[in-house]
């Protein structure tokens, strides 16, 4: 059976995601992406997973520095979202303008003010399709009391009670 693609594609637009920066600084450079597909991985040890298509431009340098933070956006940092997503012409230059950073164990860009951060270590690789699946062991977490921002049918949610 062959799945029509924009079908697939419609059908994945209608579910709710969370948004994510994730951002990597090292020796091959500074990069980051907006992915709406982190998850957690497991809890022995704490670990996260994100897919990434292969022609992603910030997938060389995240593999070379072998680390990167997950940034979960809280709902008034779409902004952020849209500058690593590629959407801000003014920005697409220097994607990280549109945030404040700082840094922990990793050295990657951890975002000033998101609902959680990540600081992981790149733990394992997959290929699957068109995307390599990213696994990162998390050395550090921190949380702060936002509400998500949400991502369902092309465009930018927020929950309500």
């Amino acid at each position: 059976m062959t799945i029509d693609p924009a079908l697939f594609r419609e059908a994945m637009g209608r579910t709710a995601a969370g948004v994510t920066v994730v951002t990597t600084d090292g020796e091959a450079g500074r990069a980051g992406l907006t992915v709406s597909s982190l998850c957690s991985l497991s809890m022995e040890p704490p670990s996260v997973l994100f897919c990434v298509h292969r022609d992603s431009r910030s997938l060389p340098a995240l593999i070379a520095n072998g680390v990167f933070a997950a940034n979960i956006l809280g709902h008034e940092q779409h902004r952020i979202a849209d500058s690593f997503a590629g959407l801000i012409p003014e920005l697409r230059d220097d994607r990280f303008a549109a945030g404040e950073w700082d840094i922990r164990e990793t050295g990657s860009p951890l975002l000033v003010g998101a609902l959680c951060r990540f600081d992981c270590r790149i733990a394992g690789l997959f290929d699957f399709g068109t995307h390599r699946i990213v696994a990162g062991e998390v050395v550090a977490v921190e949380t702060h009391a936002e509400e998500p921002l949400v991502y369902s049918r092309r465009a930018y949610r927020r929950l309500s009670a």
